[in-house]
């Protein structure tokens, strides 16, 4: 197939030297795939009078590593370049673990991932999709976090009253307040680092913002001990 304006395609011989996608499935009711966004590679989803919709995808695609394929408990690269993958943890190149693969939509795709705990960052894979029908694009968004990490420990996972401890260097993770690395003590959280100022016994803030939310929250940090 090859583009033809913005919103279609015309058909043409796979061999053809224009022919830069390639249908992959259709999906729907009795197919093996109801939601073109489980197929792997697809990039465009559209519609015609035939039987379910129709799954379009770059041709010559590593289709084994799509990243629309992921699912909880697997790994991605890198979500901040164009070319995220799906890879095996204990690949060099994993840099997220799936928390949680949740359906949504092109409007305010990663909303869902601040109701899953641990997230650290998300990553939408949404479908293109033709004017009219599917116009809003569905998908998937990626609820992540580092590979390695603890999703327990997380500083989103944390009470006033916790302790946390350094992790890199702008990131806190939820310590043992027994623990000789704890370095600060939970006082209290606000909606401004301002705020802070007006509790006894703080010292230090921690800022932050969970994807999905529109809000950060700022706690309010005291010595840990």
């Amino acid at each position: 197939m090859k583009k033809s304006g913005d919103d279609s395609f015309d058909k043409v011989g796979c061999d053809a030297s224009e022919a830069g996608f390639v249908v992959l499935d259709r999906a729907g009711s009795g197919k093996a795939h109801d939601k073109c966004v489980d197929v792997a590679g697809t990039e465009y989803v559209y519609y015609d009078k035939g039987d379910g919709a129709i799954c379009v995808g770059i041709k010559g695609a590593d289709v084994a590593h799509a990243v629309n394929t992921a699912q909880k408990g697997e790994c991605v690269t890198d979500t901040s370049v164009n070319d995220v993958k799906k890879v095996d943890c204990g690949d060099p190149t994993a840099v997220y673990r799936v928390l949680a693969r949740l359906d949504t939509t092109s409007f305010m795709s990663d909303s869902k991932c601040s109701s899953v705990a641990g997230t650290q960052t998300s990553y939408s894979y949404v479908l293109k999709a033709k004017e009219g029908i599917g116009s809003i694009g569905s998908g998937v968004v990626f609820c992540l976090i580092a590979k390695d990490s603890d999703p327990t420990r997380t500083v989103d996972n944390a009470n006033i009253g916790d302790c946390l401890k350094k992790s890199g260097q702008n990131e806190v993770v939820v310590t043992p307040c027994t623990s000789p690395d704890a370095d600060y003590k939970i006082l209290s959280s606000q909606i401004d680092e301002s705020f802070c100022k007006n509790i006894p016994g703080s010292h230090a803030t921690y800022t932050y913002t969970r994807p999905g939310d529109i809000l950060p929250k700022a706690l309010c940090l005291g010595s840990a001990r």
